[in-house]
């Protein structure tokens, strides 16, 4: 008997921490919000979406409340997510030219160098793990190093040439969106891809690519509708990623990342 209570009172505590972590966590990523969630109804968000998972009005929340924290990173997965799954183009616009907004938001300069801030606060599952975060902004800053120009702003055709470049590199998990990403890579879509979802952010641009690309553009439309997007497993999402501990990155870090000390800046 007096085991079991031991038991029940261990458990108890455990779960008391977990809370608090989490608290902890929501209040540091909107440190910086003008307007801010309260940290229990954030992370009923998240656990809502890891169980309606093939909904696109869950990653459109998401997106949306990652796009005022620290953790763009997450922001711009949902958004790409949401736009891949939703057939409100009006929606799709809008949140494609939010996404295109974090991305370029999070690049800046400091002479020579190229810095990124897609996240602060990243999060590990293990302590010997690099946080899913972590790889996505390093990865990004390496694909954008590459990439002529004096940016930002940021052109469609930049961003595009990056986000090719940070695939190329392999070293993202193979997610349920970067085999997507992937895909239409290897249909030879990419390009035209990324324009769909960027075109209301650059709209001068847009209309100037499209004048000499119609046909292409048309392929990877009819493309699209041969190939929805289907969530089959929520492999992508940060509490999914969080509890699988399986995954692994060999470098160390710990549980709370201030990733843009990692690789803050790079030289042209």
């Amino acid at each position: 008997m007096a085991k079991t209570v031991l038991r029940i009172v261990t458990v108890l505590g455990l779960c008391a921490v977990a809370l608090a972590q989490d608290a902890d966590y929501y209040r540091a990523i909107q440190k910086r919000s003008s307007t801010r969630m309260q940290p229990a109804q954030f992370k009923q968000m998240e656990e809502n979406a890891l169980r309606n998972f093939s909904q696109p009005d869950s990653y459109e929340q998401l997106a949306t409340s990652f796009g005022n924290t620290t953790e763009k990173v997450w922001a711009v997965i949902y958004g790409e997510v949401y736009c891949n799954l939703s057939s409100d183009p009006e929606q799709v616009s809008r949140v494609g030219s939010q996404v295109y907004q974090w991305y370029e938001g999070s690049l800046s300069r400091q002479g020579n160098g190229l810095s990124i801030s897609l996240t602060e606060n990243a999060q590990s599952s293990q302590k010997n793990q690099l946080p899913f975060e972590s790889l996505f902004e390093q990865s990004f800053l390496m694909g954008a190093v590459s990439v002529k120009g004096n940016f930002p702003p940021l052109s469609i055709q930049q961003l595009t040439a990056i986000r090719r470049n940070q695939l190329s590199l392999k070293k993202l998990p193979e997610t349920g969106l970067v085999r997507r990403q992937e895909a239409i890579l290897s249909a030879g879509h990419f390009e035209a891809y990324n324009y769909w979802l960027f075109r209301s952010a650059r709209a001068e641009e847009f209309s100037e690519w499209i004048k000499g690309h119609k046909d292409q553009y048309q392929a990877w439309l009819d493309w699209q509708g041969k190939n929805k997007f289907e969530v089959e497993t929520p492999d992508f999402q940060r509490l999914y990623l969080l509890r699988q501990p399986g995954r692994s990155d060999a470098m160390p870090s710990s549980l709370m990342h201030e990733a843009g000390h990692v690789l803050g800046a790079a030289e042209q």
